[in-house]
Protein backbone atom coordinates (compact mmCIF):
# COMPACT_ATOMS: atom_id res chain seq x y z
CA UNK A 1 0.00 0.00 0.00
CA UNK A 2 1.38 3.36 -0.62
CA UNK A 3 0.07 6.48 1.18
CA UNK A 4 0.65 9.70 0.26
CA UNK A 5 1.88 12.19 3.24
CA UNK A 6 -0.30 14.74 3.24
CA UNK A 7 -1.71 17.14 6.06
CA UNK A 8 -4.43 16.26 7.79
CA UNK A 9 -3.08 14.09 10.23
CA UNK A 10 -3.01 11.64 11.79
CA UNK A 11 -3.77 9.47 8.65
CA UNK A 12 -5.90 5.65 8.79
CA UNK A 13 -4.98 3.08 6.96
CA UNK A 14 -7.56 0.31 6.44
CA UNK A 15 -6.66 -3.50 5.57
CA UNK A 16 -8.69 -6.85 5.34
CA UNK A 17 -8.73 -9.64 7.39
CA UNK A 18 -10.44 -12.79 7.04
CA UNK A 19 -12.99 -12.87 10.27
CA UNK A 20 -14.66 -9.43 11.47
CA UNK A 21 -14.73 -8.75 15.25
CA UNK A 22 -11.48 -10.88 16.03
CA UNK A 23 -8.19 -10.29 17.45
CA UNK A 24 -4.79 -9.70 15.26
CA UNK A 25 -1.25 -8.79 15.38
CA UNK A 26 0.54 -6.23 13.58
CA UNK A 27 4.37 -6.52 12.62
CA UNK A 28 5.96 -2.93 11.12
CA UNK A 29 9.32 -3.00 10.43
CA UNK A 30 11.49 -0.09 9.24
CA UNK A 31 13.09 -1.00 5.78
CA UNK A 32 15.93 2.18 6.76
CA UNK A 33 16.99 1.31 10.83
CA UNK A 34 14.95 -1.87 10.92
CA UNK A 35 12.84 -0.26 13.97
CA UNK A 36 9.92 -2.65 14.93
CA UNK A 37 6.31 -2.23 16.17
CA UNK A 38 4.39 -4.64 17.10
CA UNK A 39 0.70 -4.04 17.68
CA UNK A 40 -2.75 -6.07 19.05
CA UNK A 41 -5.78 -4.75 16.78
CA UNK A 42 -9.28 -5.65 16.52
CA UNK A 43 -10.91 -6.17 13.10
CA UNK A 44 -14.23 -4.23 12.66
CA UNK A 45 -17.51 -5.53 11.59
CA UNK A 46 -16.45 -4.86 7.93
CA UNK A 47 -13.64 -7.57 8.48
CA UNK A 48 -11.29 -4.48 8.26
CA UNK A 49 -8.48 -3.66 10.79
CA UNK A 50 -7.46 0.12 11.43
CA UNK A 51 -3.52 1.13 11.62
CA UNK A 52 -3.12 4.91 12.15
CA UNK A 53 -0.29 6.65 10.78
CA UNK A 54 0.77 9.66 13.11
CA UNK A 55 2.34 12.78 11.89
CA UNK A 56 5.63 11.97 13.63
CA UNK A 57 6.11 8.69 11.75
CA UNK A 58 5.05 11.14 8.67
CA UNK A 59 7.71 13.42 8.94
CA UNK A 60 10.02 10.88 5.90
CA UNK A 61 9.24 9.51 3.25
CA UNK A 62 9.67 5.75 4.36
CA UNK A 63 8.99 2.54 3.14
CA UNK A 64 7.80 -0.53 6.28
CA UNK A 65 7.51 -4.29 5.78
CA UNK A 66 3.78 -4.70 6.98
CA UNK A 67 2.60 -7.96 8.56
CA UNK A 68 -0.79 -9.05 9.56
CA UNK A 69 -0.54 -12.37 12.00
CA UNK A 70 -3.24 -14.43 13.42
CA UNK A 71 -3.27 -14.64 17.65
CA UNK A 72 -1.13 -18.27 17.03
CA UNK A 73 1.44 -16.35 14.69
CA UNK A 74 0.09 -17.60 11.21
CA UNK A 75 0.68 -14.72 8.95
CA UNK A 76 -2.43 -13.48 7.58
CA UNK A 77 -0.94 -11.10 4.91
CA UNK A 78 2.41 -10.13 3.64
CA UNK A 79 3.11 -6.47 2.28
CA UNK A 80 4.18 -3.25 2.24
CA UNK A 81 3.38 0.38 3.49
CA UNK A 82 5.39 3.29 1.72
CA UNK A 83 4.83 6.62 2.88
CA UNK A 84 5.40 9.17 0.56
CA UNK A 85 5.13 12.39 -0.77
CA UNK A 86 3.82 13.26 -3.88
CA UNK A 87 4.96 15.92 -6.59
CA UNK A 88 2.31 17.81 -6.56
CA UNK A 89 -0.85 18.18 -4.69
CA UNK A 90 -3.61 16.02 -6.39
CA UNK A 91 -6.42 17.12 -4.89
CA UNK A 92 -6.18 20.79 -5.62
CA UNK A 93 -6.70 18.95 -9.71
CA UNK A 94 -10.34 18.22 -9.10
CA UNK A 95 -13.74 19.01 -8.12
CA UNK A 96 -15.54 15.97 -7.38
CA UNK A 97 -14.34 12.61 -5.29
CA UNK A 98 -14.26 10.91 -8.58
CA UNK A 99 -11.69 13.57 -10.28
CA UNK A 100 -9.61 13.37 -7.51
CA UNK A 101 -9.23 9.90 -7.43
CA UNK A 102 -8.43 10.04 -10.96
CA UNK A 103 -5.94 12.20 -10.19
CA UNK A 104 -4.25 10.58 -7.55
CA UNK A 105 -3.64 7.53 -9.73
CA UNK A 106 -2.19 10.10 -12.99
CA UNK A 107 0.28 11.48 -9.79
CA UNK A 108 1.50 8.08 -8.97
CA UNK A 109 2.14 7.44 -12.74
CA UNK A 110 3.83 10.61 -13.28
CA UNK A 111 5.91 10.37 -10.08
CA UNK A 112 6.74 7.12 -11.74
CA UNK A 113 8.50 8.32 -15.09
CA UNK A 114 9.83 11.32 -13.56
CA UNK A 115 11.86 8.65 -10.67
CA UNK A 116 12.61 6.48 -13.75
CA UNK A 117 14.85 9.35 -15.17
CA UNK A 118 16.23 10.72 -12.07
CA UNK A 119 16.28 7.63 -9.63
CA UNK A 120 16.58 9.49 -6.56
CA UNK A 121 13.86 10.96 -6.51
CA UNK A 122 12.71 13.97 -5.20
CA UNK A 123 12.09 12.70 -1.51
CA UNK A 124 13.10 12.93 1.63
CA UNK A 125 14.09 10.28 3.80
CA UNK A 126 15.74 9.04 6.62
CA UNK A 127 19.37 7.52 5.58
CA UNK A 128 22.00 5.43 7.72
CA UNK A 129 25.60 5.58 7.09
CA UNK A 130 28.20 3.51 9.24
CA UNK A 131 32.22 4.31 8.93
CA UNK A 132 35.12 4.38 11.05
CA UNK A 133 36.91 7.58 12.18
CA UNK A 134 38.78 9.62 9.75
CA UNK A 135 40.88 11.12 12.27
CA UNK A 136 39.70 14.15 11.31
CA UNK A 137 37.59 17.16 12.31
CA UNK A 138 35.13 16.43 9.24
CA UNK A 139 33.42 13.90 7.96
CA UNK A 140 32.40 13.82 4.57
CA UNK A 141 29.09 12.15 3.32
CA UNK A 142 28.04 11.29 0.02
CA UNK A 143 24.66 12.72 0.87
CA UNK A 144 22.20 15.23 0.31
CA UNK A 145 22.46 16.69 3.82
CA UNK A 146 19.99 18.67 5.63
CA UNK A 147 20.14 17.40 9.54
CA UNK A 148 21.75 15.25 11.95
CA UNK A 149 19.51 12.90 13.98
CA UNK A 150 21.52 11.01 15.63
CA UNK A 151 25.38 10.14 16.35
CA UNK A 152 26.32 6.59 17.66
CA UNK A 153 30.28 6.01 18.56
CA UNK A 154 31.21 2.35 18.84
CA UNK A 155 27.78 1.61 19.46
CA UNK A 156 26.90 4.01 21.69
CA UNK A 157 24.39 7.05 21.07
CA UNK A 158 26.08 10.11 21.91
CA UNK A 159 23.93 12.42 20.15
CA UNK A 160 20.05 12.71 19.86
CA UNK A 161 19.03 15.68 17.98
CA UNK A 162 15.23 15.16 19.72
CA UNK A 163 16.48 13.95 22.98
CA UNK A 164 14.45 15.23 26.28
CA UNK A 165 17.21 16.45 28.10
CA UNK A 166 19.81 18.40 25.79
CA UNK A 167 22.29 18.12 28.25
CA UNK A 168 22.52 14.35 28.15
CA UNK A 169 24.40 14.39 24.78
CA UNK A 170 28.17 14.16 24.93
CA UNK A 171 28.65 16.96 22.10
CA UNK A 172 26.31 18.37 19.69
CA UNK A 173 26.77 17.29 15.77
CA UNK A 174 25.31 19.29 12.22
CA UNK A 175 26.25 19.95 8.82
CA UNK A 176 28.42 22.44 7.26
CA UNK A 177 27.30 25.07 5.31
CA UNK A 178 27.89 23.33 2.70
CA UNK A 179 26.15 20.18 2.95
CA UNK A 180 29.17 18.27 2.22
CA UNK A 181 30.19 16.93 5.85
CA UNK A 182 29.55 16.45 9.48
CA UNK A 183 31.35 18.40 12.11
CA UNK A 184 31.19 18.55 16.00
CA UNK A 185 29.83 22.08 17.03
CA UNK A 186 32.00 23.88 19.23
CA UNK A 187 31.36 27.12 21.62
CA UNK A 188 34.78 28.64 21.36
CA UNK A 189 37.22 29.54 18.42
CA UNK A 190 38.41 26.22 16.76
CA UNK A 191 40.66 25.34 13.66
CA UNK A 192 39.55 22.17 12.67
CA UNK A 193 41.17 19.54 11.20
CA UNK A 194 40.51 19.07 7.75
CA UNK A 195 43.04 15.50 7.17
CA UNK A 196 44.49 12.91 9.41
CA UNK A 197 47.33 14.52 11.40
CA UNK A 198 50.32 12.84 11.77
CA UNK A 199 50.04 9.86 13.85
CA UNK A 200 52.44 10.26 16.67
CA UNK A 201 52.82 7.77 19.35
CA UNK A 202 52.21 10.12 22.85
CA UNK A 203 55.45 11.46 24.61
CA UNK A 204 56.64 14.34 26.64
CA UNK A 205 59.96 15.90 25.18
CA UNK A 206 61.20 19.39 26.05
CA UNK A 207 58.10 21.49 24.90
CA UNK A 208 55.70 19.36 26.16
CA UNK A 209 53.38 16.94 25.12
CA UNK A 210 53.28 15.31 21.72
CA UNK A 211 51.25 12.71 20.08
CA UNK A 212 48.14 12.10 20.96
CA UNK A 213 45.88 14.51 19.15
CA UNK A 214 42.25 14.12 19.90
CA UNK A 215 40.04 14.65 16.76
CA UNK A 216 36.24 14.65 16.32
CA UNK A 217 36.20 11.43 14.57
CA UNK A 218 38.77 9.81 16.15
CA UNK A 219 40.53 6.84 14.18
CA UNK A 220 39.56 3.25 15.73
CA UNK A 221 36.08 4.46 16.55
CA UNK A 222 33.08 3.21 14.41
CA UNK A 223 30.29 6.01 13.76
CA UNK A 224 26.88 5.58 12.91
CA UNK A 225 24.39 8.65 11.65
CA UNK A 226 21.24 9.03 11.18
CA UNK A 227 20.42 11.76 8.80
CA UNK A 228 18.00 13.81 6.98
CA UNK A 229 18.50 13.94 3.70
CA UNK A 230 17.17 14.87 0.27
CA UNK A 231 14.23 17.49 0.10
CA UNK A 232 12.55 19.34 1.87
CA UNK A 233 10.15 20.19 -0.45
CA UNK A 234 9.64 19.49 -3.96
CA UNK A 235 11.40 21.83 -6.10
CA UNK A 236 8.71 23.83 -8.15
CA UNK A 237 10.08 23.07 -11.48
CA UNK A 238 9.10 19.50 -10.59
CA UNK A 239 5.74 20.25 -9.46
CA UNK A 240 4.90 22.09 -13.04
CA UNK A 241 6.73 18.45 -14.99
CA UNK A 242 4.25 16.45 -13.19
CA UNK A 243 1.69 18.65 -13.79
CA UNK A 244 2.50 18.69 -17.60
CA UNK A 245 2.95 14.64 -17.25
CA UNK A 246 -0.84 14.11 -15.47
CA UNK A 247 -2.22 16.62 -18.34
CA UNK A 248 -0.27 14.05 -20.63
CA UNK A 249 -1.52 10.80 -19.25
CA UNK A 250 -5.09 12.44 -18.66
CA UNK A 251 -5.55 13.54 -22.54
CA UNK A 252 -3.46 10.43 -24.04
CA UNK A 253 -0.35 13.14 -25.53
CA UNK A 254 2.20 10.15 -24.60
CA UNK A 255 2.83 9.55 -28.20
CA UNK A 256 6.16 7.84 -28.21
CA UNK A 257 5.93 7.81 -31.77
CA UNK A 258 4.72 11.64 -32.67
CA UNK A 259 7.82 12.66 -29.97
CA UNK A 260 10.81 10.70 -30.77
CA UNK A 261 10.91 10.17 -34.72
CA UNK A 262 13.55 11.65 -36.54
CA UNK A 263 12.56 10.30 -39.84
CA UNK A 264 9.66 8.86 -41.55
CA UNK A 265 9.28 7.37 -45.34
CA UNK A 266 5.67 7.28 -46.64
CA UNK A 267 6.89 4.62 -49.88
CA UNK A 268 6.82 1.65 -47.41
CA UNK A 269 5.93 3.46 -44.11
CA UNK A 270 9.30 3.20 -42.44
CA UNK A 271 9.84 4.81 -39.48
CA UNK A 272 13.06 5.89 -37.66
CA UNK A 273 13.11 6.59 -33.80
CA UNK A 274 15.93 8.96 -31.88
CA UNK A 275 17.37 6.54 -29.24
CA UNK A 276 16.28 8.13 -26.32
CA UNK A 277 13.01 7.32 -27.12
CA UNK A 278 13.32 4.63 -24.35
CA UNK A 279 15.24 6.96 -22.01
CA UNK A 280 12.77 9.71 -21.21
CA UNK A 281 9.25 10.45 -19.78
CA UNK A 282 7.76 10.69 -23.61
CA UNK A 283 7.69 14.46 -23.15
CA UNK A 284 10.46 16.42 -24.15
CA UNK A 285 9.99 19.77 -22.13
CA UNK A 286 9.49 17.45 -18.50
CA UNK A 287 13.36 15.56 -19.93
CA UNK A 288 14.70 18.95 -20.72
CA UNK A 289 13.53 19.89 -16.59
CA UNK A 290 14.95 16.69 -15.51
CA UNK A 291 18.38 16.76 -17.65
CA UNK A 292 19.69 19.43 -14.62
CA UNK A 293 18.99 16.79 -12.07
CA UNK A 294 20.28 13.63 -13.21
CA UNK A 295 24.13 12.51 -11.87
CA UNK A 296 26.61 10.79 -13.95
CA UNK A 297 28.62 9.36 -10.54
CA UNK A 298 25.46 7.97 -8.14
CA UNK A 299 28.19 6.56 -5.70
CA UNK A 300 31.81 7.47 -4.73
CA UNK A 301 34.37 5.14 -5.62
CA UNK A 302 37.05 3.82 -7.78
CA UNK A 303 37.05 1.82 -11.36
Amino acid sequence: MEVLRLPPYPIDTKWDVPAPSTQYKLYIEDLVDHSVEELTVTSDSNSQITYTIQQAKAQFDRKFLFRILSMSGTIILDSNLDILRPYIDYRTLGTTASEIQEYKILEMVARGLIDSVVTDGFYNEKHIVETTGNGADYMPIWEDLNKVLKVYRDNVLIYDVDAENPEDNEATYTVTLDNSAIIRVEDEKFDRLQSAPLDLPGAVGDLGYVGGLITAFPKLCDFLFVLDVGYKAVPPDIEYATKLLIEDLKCGKLDYYKRYTTSYNTDQFRVQFDKSVLDGTGNMIVDKILSKYTKNITKIGMI
